[in-house]
Parts: C-alpha cells; structure tokens; sequence
C-alpha cells in the first residue's frame, strides 16, 4: 500500500514541475547537439531533459536493485545449504555417540 501512495505522490510532483515550467517559459532556443542544432522552447527542453534524467536514474536504480536481489538470493541459497549440512554433520555425530 505504501508503494502506491509513494508512486502517486511522485507523479502528482512530476505532473505539477511540468505544468509550472511549461506554464512560465515559453522563449525558443536553439539548441546544439553533436550532430545536429533545433529550436525548441525552453519548456519543452527542459521537459526533454528532465525525463530523460528520471528514466536514466530509474534505470540505474534498477540495475542496482537486480544486483543485490540476485546477491540476496545467492546468499539465502548458501545459507540454506550450510543449514542443510549442519543439520546432517549433528545427525551423523548424534548417531556415532549412541
């Protein structure tokens, strides 16, 4: 439920930096890249940019959030099979005393 109410009040605050940039700056600029030039308005770059800059960070949120659930996953694997052994090295002990 949490995640919900998170994931809603981060639309509404992308939703409201739109609309307050695209409301205010309504200039043209050029705009240079390595291959080419365009004149864009400045609300329209700046939205460009910005959700260029929120996918590139979700993604390398992502990476790292994949890296440490397959870290997490080997690691419960391991613990698991040590579990495993231990158990068995105390049966075997157990039946050798008797």
């Amino acid at each position: 439920m949490i995640k919900y109410i998170f994931g809603f009040i981060i639309i509404i605050a992308i939703l409201l930096v739109a609309i307050t940039v695209g409301a205010n700056n309504d200039q043209v600029i050029t705009f240079n890249y390595i291959v080419a030039q365009s004149e864009l308005q400045l609300s329209t770059l700046v939205a460009i940019l910005f959700g260029l800059g929120l996918i590139l960070g979700w993604l390398i949120t992502g990476i790292f959030y994949l890296k440490l659930k397959l870290k997490n996953m080997a690691l419960l694997r391991q613990v698991k099979r040590q579990t495993q052994q231990i158990s068995e090295l105390t049966t075997s002990r157990d039946k050798a005393v008797q």
